[in-house]
């Protein structure tokens, strides 16, 4: 226990992610102090004053021999009562021979002794001390059937001590003690957290406690870590991949120039948001961290909805004679799908990516929405005026094509209102939309967006089954491939994969479709009547059951209002199929008379009013005609007037 030669004195650990504190209540700890107790602890028989109090019956649920001959021989008679309720005093004495350190370690050990029967925290020098220490005295005073190494693992976890988030000094403590009892989600839950927080624990006392094996394995993956870790922010820093620009030496410059100022405006959206990008630190170091790489994820995942084509996907068959040819891929709902040369050239670098990143995981759905093409006109001399006004034209076309290939219809509210594709809509608009056909911009930028998710994939994705994440920022992405060291053979763990990742797990929520994740499906065009006596305003639910539907039927459809009549009902609007309003009493009555009629066949309806006639799906306008308005004079006119003869 080399940690506890450093240590300098006694700490406090709360749990639930508090960091650790300073302590110095050992001659008496409010937290154990139990004013309807009936037993009173005292450290020795040399100490006057009792340390805690507590209750008899915590000591008799354990069913402990010791701790029952303890009772038994610290009753306290009724003649001998100093405190009021007061029925047994025990005196836990510490070893006769011993220095002062050991005589304190016993104090600390018995007061988490009762902490442990009470659900309180932990106290020590170091944390791994403490629950050494605490280990000990329970296979001391607990019956030999218990299983003393997962009695206290499952105290840790109900107190919230495996929680070692931002605490280096815990986590190598706990890291330690799991070692020793081979508590396996103990040592993958303290592991992780301290390979990200390595260059802090590696230089506090505590980690003379890890074993040397166990620390070399912290070393080797902390290491590989970094170089990921690296490797993204070469890449992100100026959102450059070699994949992608290689894959552009045949284009053309328009097509090359797409890209860069595609990266251009990645690089100044987030130099607005955070200042400088790649982001400066007060320390020299990696500037990216887990909460950094959080926020690309989120803002890079909202791009891949907006733009994705949900319906390809990539073609797995095994009767493929040659994938290097157009059938690379395949649509759900086209079986004719085919690529072009420059789709083929797209996903080559995708191909390519994925390999020099040492994985065999493509996006499933690595196919863009791509615009109707609108190629560039020729140049040739023309006027001013009409010049201006076909770069007009063609910027609404290039802007609609833009939006008609898009999933914006289809976004949930947190997609649909990130910051980046808000900026993302307005950039591509602007983006030369004269000179640049949108088909071939989009797909350029797409290339850059999926390098990006796949460079995020490798590092967003967390350990899997980790008990405490939190908000570190540090990453908790470490490989345990041949670990824990007892048993480096089974398959005890799991690594990150990058298929948990974002563009992997949500196309499982596109099945359900648009309409029926919002409660709404395409139906026939029907309309609505209230039920008799319901004025209650309309309920979210599409259809309640205080309404009534009825299709209209195709006589109805083609022998449609000729006209506005203000006394017979109107159809339904087209956009409002639902749409009810209230009726007062002489409405009521005309309308009964009309549906009650014997010689009209016409179903209860409801009647729009006439501020909704624009609205409500009338064929033609009304050819009634209107009435005639008084002409007014006006005193100009007067004065204008010519004089009577």
């Amino acid at each position: 226990m080399k940690g506890l030669q450093q240590a300098v004195n006694i700490k406090l650990w709360p749990g639930n992610g508090e960091s650790a504190k300073p302590w110095g209540k050992l001659k008496q700890d409010p937290k154990l102090w139990d004013e309807h107790g009936d037993t009173l602890i005292y450290f020795g028989r040399g100490r006057p004053d009792p340390s805690f109090r507590i209750r008899s019956n915590l000591l008799r649920d354990i069913k402990s021999a010791n701790l029952m001959d303890m009772l038994y021989k610290g009753t306290v008679l009724a003649k001998n009562q100093t405190m009021r309720g007061v029925n047994y005093k025990l005196y836990m004495e510490p070893p006769s021979a011993g220095s002062k350190i050991d005589i304190l370690r016993h104090h600390i050990t018995t007061r988490n002794f009762f902490a442990f029967l009470l659900h309180e925290s932990l106290v020590g020098f170091t944390f791994y001390q403490a629950l050494v220490d605490l280990h000990e005295r329970l296979e001391e005073y607990l019956p030999p059937t218990v299983d003393c190494a997962a009695a206290l693992g499952s105290y840790l976890v109900t107190v919230g001590l495996v929680n070692v988030c931002n605490e280096p000094r815990a986590a190598a403590g706990l890291l330690a003690w799991s070692e020793d009892v081979r508590w396996n989600e103990g040592w993958r839950e303290a592991f992780v957290h301290s390979a990200g927080m390595y260059a802090q624990l590696s230089q506090l006392q505590e980690s003379a406690d890890i074993s040397l094996p166990t620390k070399a394995h912290l070393d080797r993956a902390h290491l590989e870590l970094q170089v990921r870790i690296q490797e993204a922010e070469d890449s992100l820093s100026i959102f450059y991949f070699d994949d992608a620009h290689f894959a552009q030496d045949d284009m053309s410059p328009t097509i090359r120039a797409t890209s860069d100022r595609f990266r251009k405006f990645l690089k100044q959206f987030y130099e607005k948001e955070y200042q400088n990008w790649p982001i400066r630190r007060a320390q020299p170091g990696l500037w990216l961290d887990r909460i950094i790489i959080s926020r690309l994820q989120q803002d890079f995942s909202a791009l891949y909805e907006y733009g994705v084509d949900r319906n390809v996907l990539w073609n797995n068959s095994d009767e493929l004679d040659d994938r290097r040819k157009k059938n690379l891929l395949k649509s759900v709902n086209t079986p004719n799908f085919g690529l072009d040369g420059e789709d083929v050239r797209m996903l080559g670098v995708f191909q390519n990516l994925d390999c020099r990143l040492n994985t065999s995981s493509h996006i499933p759905h690595p196919y863009p929405l791509l615009p109707t093409s609108v190629p560039t006109p020729a140049r040739m001399k023309k006027s001013v005026f009409s010049g201006k006004k076909k770069d007009k034209v063609r910027e609404s076309r290039v802007a609609h094509a833009y939006v008609e290939a898009s999933n914006a219809s289809l976004l949930i509210r947190e997609f649909a209102q990130n910051e980046l594709v808000e900026a993302f809509v307005r950039f591509e608009k602007t983006d030369l939309p004269g000179e640049v056909d949108p088909r071939e911009a989009r797909r350029e930028r797409w290339i850059i967006i999926y390098c990006i998710l796949q460079t995020l994939a490798g590092l967003s994705v967390d350990v899997p089954n980790l008990s405490f994440k939190g908000d570190v920022s540090y990453f908790l992405n470490t490989r345990l491939q041949g670990l824990p060291p007892w048993s480096p053979s089974e398959k005890t763990y799991l690594d990150a994969s990058r298929e948990d990742s974002h563009c992997w797990t949500n196309p499982q929520t596109w099945a359900d479709g648009h309409f029926e994740r919002w409660g709404s499906t395409k139906s026939p065009r029907t309309y609505v009547t209230k039920s008799e006596g319901s004025h209650s305003s309309r309920p979210l639910s599409p259809e309640p059951q205080s309404y009534q539907s009825y299709p209209m039927s195709p006589e109805s459809q083609s022998s449609s209002f000729a006209f506005f009549d203000s006394n017979r009902p109107a159809p339904p609007s087209e956009f409002e199929p639902n749409e009810s309003c209230y009726r007062d009493s002489a409405y009521d009555s005309s309308i009964t008379e009309l549906s009650t009629s014997p010689d009209r066949g016409v179903s209860p309806q409801f009647r729009v009013p006439s501020k909704f006639a624009a609205t409500a799906g009338i064929p033609q306008y009304s050819v009634k005609p209107l009435p005639l308005r008084p002409v007014l004079e006006t005193n100009q006119d007067q004065k204008t007037r010519r004089p009577k003869r």
